[in-house]
This record gives C-alpha cells, structure tokens and sequence, in this order.
C-alpha cells in the first residue's frame, strides 16, 4: 500500500506549471514539526523545491510578449494624468519615459510615481526630451500610478511616452 501524505494528496491535481507560490502557504501553513507530520514536511520540502526548479529563475524577469508603449496627455494644467498603472497581479518594468511638446510654447512638468517626485523640468516648444532624471529602472506594482502633469503651459500640448514590459513576479 502507498501512502501519500495530506500536502502531496492537497497539491495531485496541480502541475508544477499551475501551482503558484501562495498554494504552499495554504497547504503547508498548518505543517507542524512533530514526528506524526515528517512525511507531510518531507513532501512539502520535495514540491517546494521542484517548484523552484521550475519558476526561480524566472521571477524578476520580463515575460515575452508583454513589451508596451504608453501614451498620455494631460486634459489641463495642473491635472495629473496616469501615464502607467499597473493591474492586479502585475509587475511592470519601465525602461525609460520620454516628452514631447507639440505647442509653441514651453511646458513645465512634474513626473511621479504615486506621491513621489521622480523629475520636474520644461520641454522646449516643438522638441521631445528623456527623462534624464531616471537614472535607474522602474518597477511598479498594483497600487502604484506614474503620472504626469503639467504645471504651466498648455497642457493638452505635453505627452508623456513611456516604455515598459510585464515581468514575472
């Protein structure tokens, strides 16, 4: 007779590619470290470490397919416009952010990332800038919002461009 332990008899039905991590928590979170549960635990540490095996090396990465280009123009001064949000269950590298000016005049801007400064600066009448200030990737989650406003000029004529892929998480 072969005897399966509780967590092995929970996970059967799940391939190592549709478990995901949170399923381990439930399961496993009620093993206690008593000699009656040392199969349940020995099971646990096999499933855990196959599963890494699968999913570890790619967590943090980008996931082919998912590159996207984003575009926004704030309505009016003083608005802030979302330029990127990130869904439930996402994780989104942004690989730089650029503006572009299509008025005559000259637009003052603030760029953030929920209620963080990330730049402030002007982009010249008719020309496109990078955001020189994002010296380092960007990684947003749920809940977090990168947005732009324009604090003067007109408003309609600033867009923000963004580039960002969804990465594993």
């Amino acid at each position: 007779m072969i005897h399966i332990s509780e967590v092995a008899n929970q996970l059967k039905s799940q391939t190592l590619d549709e478990v995901i991590s949170t399923s381990f928590n439930t399961v496993g979170g009620r093993v206690f470290p008593d000699l009656g549960a040392s199969l349940d635990i020995l099971d646990l540490v096999k499933i855990v470490d196959s599963w890494r095996a699968t999913h570890a090396q790619t967590y943090g990465n980008a996931i082919p397919d998912t590159a996207t280009a984003y575009a926004v123009s704030p309505s009016a001064t003083d608005s802030a416009a979302d330029l990127i949000a990130a869904a439930n269950n996402e994780v989104i590298h942004v690989n730089g952010v650029s503006l572009s000016n299509g008025g005559g005049g000259a637009i003052q801007y603030e760029l953030k990332l929920g209620s963080v400064v990330l730049s402030i600066g002007a982009v010249p009448p008719g020309e496109s800038i990078a955001v020189a200030d994002l010296s380092q990737q960007l990684i947003l989650a749920k809940g977090q919002t990168l947005t732009i406003t324009a604090t003067s000029g007109t408003a309609t004529d600033l867009t923000a461009h963004a580039s960002g892929v969804k990465c594993s998480q």
